[in-house]
């Protein structure tokens, strides 16, 4: 375990008060059960792990994108040609065993692991990668992942244990885009059986299988006795959504749950004393930001963006909000990603920030609202409250809504003529070591709702022209500085408030032993035993 720093004397006032609010949760945990909570049957404990995140896991189709907790869930049940390392980043062989580039550097050349079966029986080959990944990339799919995998042209089989994934261009990061959970290869029985309904049937090679779920309460996973690999130790694994923290801390502290998200930072003194409780922090590359619906009056006006990067305090909310549990960004990634430039263009200035939105014809203010989830990211309402009374400050009257995760992705993801969204909360990470990542996936002017997710509907024929060349740039140096030229083109048009990249504390059951967790919010559990 990595040691966690116990947090500021002044933070320890508080702790009776939440001690005593956890303790009343376990009364009610231990009054009704976690049945009647959450719609299921009562978790047994043994080899049966129960993981409670903070938002429902809304769809295990790879192609579709809801968030983190989805994809830990897919990474348990689906299998890609590479994967990545949790603790070195490095690319490593999964369902491909080696592999080699062409001389043209758009061809690639993958041998697969034979021996491989699918949960349906199936025998992995070349044609389960073929269906996989083309449905993906097929034109008009309709699938919100596809800028994951944008650069691929076509993916071929040259026979039954040996594909080509051709790109359109030189493509230096392909590796880590074919590590992620968009590029995991399904049965292409179950693709021809489900089609679009395998949302919920998702058929793959992991070392754990989808047994049931309940809608937006709970996923059940139970272990596949047929993997590849080295078998798991869990039999199971219930993913459970429980949003308030105070009540995913009592889980943990009762054992109802083996894991939990997003400690508190005032609950980790406690938890650190807890015998049978271990913690783990770790940076993560997830940058919170507050969005702008850059065709909203009067945040049409980069003035009034600009003004609103100003007015907020970002090492105030860091300190007095989140307990130190992140650490202060500049740009649209976070410090740890290749490509990182950091631009100092917004220090924290209540007059600068006046001064602007004066010269926007707004010196009297304005309202706005800001939306936001509750429990999906550390501390997300509160963030977004403290953002609210810094605002006042400049006159602009800010009301918060509060919305569940659901329906705050389908609010984001309506087109521009019916969205209703001003300005929101959402924290975005990178999947792959490298910017390219985030520029095609968010600030893609091709990827406006509800076609992607640059749900700012942020357009800059400079910035995508400046995207599209580092696309295809292998020269190191040309590419550092296009990167840095294109972040410094997209904060002076501000369609973000980049506040901070979070520090992530998870608990577990301390006779738990090899939980795996990444800088891009995932977890794997193959590796998981128990002491």
């Amino acid at each position: 375990m990595q040691d966690v720093p116990v947090q500021a004397t002044e933070e320890k006032v508080h702790m009776k008060h939440v001690f005593a609010r956890t303790l009343r949760n376990c009364s009610f945990i231990a009054a009704v059960g976690l049945s009647a909570i959450y719609g299921g049957p009562s978790f047994a404990a043994g080899k049966d792990i129960v993981f409670a995140v903070g938002t429902p896991i809304l769809n295990l189709d790879p192609g579709v994108g809801t968030d983190t907790y989805a994809d830990t869930v897919k990474f348990q049940i689906m299998e890609g040609l590479v994967q990545t390392n949790a603790d070195t980043g490095a690319i490593e062989p999964m369902l491909a065993t080696e592999w080699n580039v062409a001389d043209d550097h758009k061809t690639w050349t993958f041998k697969l692991r034979p021996g491989v079966k699918f949960h349906d029986g199936t025998p992995l080959t070349s044609a389960d990668v073929v269906a996989s990944i083309n449905r993906i990339i097929a034109p008009g799919s309709g699938l919100n992942r596809s800028s994951d995998l944008v650069d691929i042209a076509e993916v071929k089989a040259v026979d039954d244990m040996t594909v080509e994934v051709i790109t359109h261009r030189p493509v230096g990061t392909l590796l880590q885009l074919l590590s992620l959970n968009s590029a995991v290869i399904v049965s292409k029985k179950s693709l021809e059986e489900f089609g679009p309904a395998m949302d919920w049937h998702p058929v793959g090679t992991g070392p754990f299988k989808y047994d049931s779920h309940v809608p937006e309460r709970s996923v059940k996973l139970v272990r596949n006795d047929d993997y590849w690999g080295r078998a798991p130790v869990p039999d199971s694994i219930t993913f459970v959504a429980v949003p308030e923290s105070s009540t995913r801390m009592a889980m943990l502290e009762t054992g109802e749950a083996d894991i939990v998200v997003d400690v508190p930072s005032l609950d980790i003194p406690r938890l650190r004393e807890t015998k049978g409780i271990t913690l783990l922090r770790k940076p993560t590359t997830r940058v919170a930001h507050l969005g702008f619906n850059t065709g909203a009056t009067p945040l049409n006006d980069v003035r009034v963006r600009q003004a609103i990067n100003s007015a907020v305090d970002r090492q105030g909310i860091i300190d007095g909000v989140l307990g130190g549990l992140a650490e202060k960004t500049d740009s649209i990634i976070s410090p740890g990603l290749h490509g990182y430039a950091a631009q100092e263009l917004y220090p924290y200035d209540t007059d600068k920030a006046k001064k602007l939105l004066a010269d926007a014809g707004l010196t009297d203010g304005f309202a706005v609202t800001i939306s936001t989830p509750q429990g999906r990211y550390y501390m997300d309402r509160e963030t977004v409250e403290a953002v609210q009374a810094q605002l006042m400050e400049v006159g602009i009257k800010a009301e918060v809504q509060v919305v569940d995760w659901s329906s705050y992705l389908s609010m984001l993801q309506e087109p521009a003529a019916t969205n209703k969204i001003q300005m929101y909360f959402l924290g975005w990470e990178s999947n792959i070591d490298d910017i390219q990542y985030i520029l095609d996936t968010v600030f893609d002017s091709k990827r406006i709702p509800p076609d992607g997710w640059n749900t700012m509907f942020y357009k800059n024929d400079e910035a995508q022209k400046l995207a599209d060349e580092i696309r295809s740039e292998v020269d190191v140096a040309k590419r550092d500085a296009l990167v840095a030229k294109i972040q410094k083109v997209i904060m002076q048009d501000a369609p973000w408030v980049p506040l901070f990249t979070y520090v992530k504390v998870t608990g577990y059951r301390s006779n738990i032993a090899g939980l795996e967790f990444y800088s891009n919010d995932t977890y794997r559990l193959r590796n998981v035993t128990f002491k």
